[in-house]
């Protein structure tokens, strides 16, 4: 037990930092948007992945290239592409996503009930939603929702404290990074740009696996996609 108690702590010192996140979604005039999602691990912690994979197991850098027929897409998607890279000692999938209509997607995606971003924890739990708030304006909403915090439980078996403490190493120092981009941002839980167009949230990845108070977890956003020219007056001369 002790030796493999000191393997986990090294183990945890090795993966330190492993994982990054980031979306970026922008909408345009016509209301449909594109979504670039970039998922990426540790090489060791992707070569530990593939070495313990088990047959049939899904393998998000080997299943990052595969093509998605347009039969197979939800609705509101018109097509997803994903690309393999590396940045440093970091192995990357990036996917690119077209949205025809991001309100029939988040309702799809809703459904579903299951998240594109495999091994972050919480993610899965978020239930972001768009809706159409009015004409030309979409409304974001969503709450991160962590797992119990691993370490508050000392019942559990030894190799279960390690794992978990492993976790939250691996978690420490690394962010969830979420960017949204249209003509306009308006009541929103997030830090809004100068010049209003863009709004970012940035939530620890800790906070995924371990309540953290404090930390910004509900996502909320009025997304103004496009304005009529009456709608701008108004704005200008603050009848809005």
């Amino acid at each position: 037990m002790w030796k493999r108690g000191c393997a986990v702590a090294v183990l945890s010192g090795l993966l330190a930092g492993c994982f990054d996140f980031t979306a970026d979604g922008t909408f345009r005039p016509d209301g449909t948007a594109l979504v670039t999602a970039e998922i990426g691990v540790s090489m060791q912690l992707a070569t530990l992945m593939a070495s313990q994979g088990k047959p049939g197991q899904p393998d998000f850098l080997t299943d990052c290239e595969k093509e998605h027929p347009a039969a197979t897409l939800p609705a509101g998607v018109r097509s997803i592409t994903g690309k393999r890279g590396q940045r440093s000692d970091m192995a990357l999938c990036t996917y690119v996503i077209e949205l025809s209509d991001p309100v029939a997607a988040s309702e799809a995606q809703r459904r579903a009930q299951t998240s594109s971003a495999p091994g972050l924890r919480g993610l899965d739990k978020s239930q972001l939603k768009i809706e159409r708030l009015r004409d030309g304006v979409y409304r974001l909403s969503g709450q991160f929702k962590p797992v119990e915090d691993p370490l508050a439980r000392p019942d559990q078996p030894g190799d279960s404290l390690a794992a978990n403490a492993m976790l939250l190493a691996m978690t420490a120092n690394r962010y969830v990074t979420l960017t949204v981009s249209a003509v306009r941002i308006e009541n929103t839980t997030g830090e809004i740009q100068a010049d209003g167009r863009k709004v970012v949230w940035k939530l620890p990845l800790m906070a995924l696996v371990k309540s953290m108070p404090g930390v910004p977890y509900e996502i909320r956003a009025d997304i103004v996609y496009a304005e009529s020219w009456t709608g701008k007056v108004k704005r200008w001369l603050g009848l809005d």
